[in-house]
């Protein structure tokens, strides 16, 4: 995997029990708390990669070989808080293996990103984090509906074209919201654009990573509303279709999903939604009207109900769409 090749180690575990987790490390500092200089044989200091000189490493993780259990374990404090990073650095600081057994390793901030997903992926496939008890034999017929993936194609291929992304769509960094078991993102990835993908419900996206349409690497088990705690102002544009049943009962459980979503674009980011009833694109619109510009389109393509009505919009700050 992919941390096993950035640290140059062989079997490991994260301690804590979800990627969610990462943002608390409970577990992380119990553990750290509990390490004893005999228990350790070989030491990794995992440090943000910086092409700075003169700027200070930053510590983001270390990994240790437990003498007792024979593999490593890897603490990391990359998606915390100040104060949980405070007194992650404070335990790490204790933690030394023998003098020929300490190693220092720089890594990319994203591949780091993407080793620890990509673990919790394996790791929800396999079982060990969560059982989905699922039952994947369908005697050849397929999760995904050939005729929802092609009407997704043309609204995404309208939606590139109108905002000058054909070209370079590949080169963006990309989210989809809800994404569930991976019915829509292989519209996505027909069309050239390979996304963060994230979803609440493990199940879903056990299952969309079992049949090869998710991404380990890239496939989050998260609740959307929080996708700032783990995200910065870095994507290009947000994908979400069918994003839940819109109700004046509900419209609450999706604000804080949506009026979250401004903070993880960039200044000139955009969204594509897709609902089934033009009341509920209406609703998404008046939700992100504080800030986005946007518009509602009919998918006439659609099958009546899946994805029949769109929302796209752009951040009132960026390129206005008319």
């Amino acid at each position: 995997m992919e941390l096993n090749e950035l640290l140059g180690i062989g079997d490991f575990m994260l301690v804590e029990q979800s990627y969610a987790a990462q943002k608390e490390i409970g577990r992380t500092l119990e553990y750290l708390g509990k390490v004893k200089e005999g228990d350790v044989a070989e030491s990794i200091r995992i440090f943000a990669e910086t092409r700075n000189k003169n700027k200070e490493k930053e510590l983001i993780g270390i990994a240790i070989y437990d003498k007792d259990l024979g593999f490593w374990m890897v603490f990391t404090d990359f998606f915390a808080d100040t104060r949980n990073k405070e007194d992650f650095e404070a335990l790490a600081s204790r933690i030394n293996g023998t003098k020929e057994g300490e190693k220092e390793v720089e890594v990319e901030r994203d591949k780091f990103r993407e080793g620890v997903i990509e673990f919790y992926s394996v790791g929800l496939v396999n079982g060990l984090f969560y059982n989905c008890d699922l039952d994947l034999d369908l005697g050849g017929a397929s999760f995904y509906p050939r005729q929802r993936t092609e009407a997704l194609k043309n609204v995404l291929a309208e939606f590139l074209h109108e905002n000058d992304l054909e070209k370079d769509i590949a080169d963006k960094k990309t989210l989809e919201i809800g994404c569930g078991d991976g019915g829509a993102t292989i519209a996505l990835h027909e069309s050239g654009i390979f996304p963060f993908t994230v979803d609440i419900n493990e199940c879903e996206i056990c299952k969309g990573l079992e049949e090869g349409v998710l991404d380990p690497k890239h496939s989050i088990v998260l609740d959307c509303s929080m996708l700032s705690a783990f995200f910065g102002k870095e994507f290009d544009v947000v994908f979400g279709f069918m994003i839940g049943k819109l109700t004046p009962f509900n419209r609450f459980e999706w604000e804080g999903v949506l009026r979250g979503v401004h903070r993880i674009l960039k200044d000139a980011g955009k969204v594509l939604f897709t609902v089934s009833s033009e009341e509920e694109a209406v609703m998404v619109k008046e939700i992100l009207k504080d800030d986005f510009e946007g518009e509602i389109k009919e998918n006439k393509d659609s099958d009546g109900y899946l994805d029949h009505w769109v929302y796209i919009g752009a951040l009132s700050m960026g390129q206005k769409i008319c």
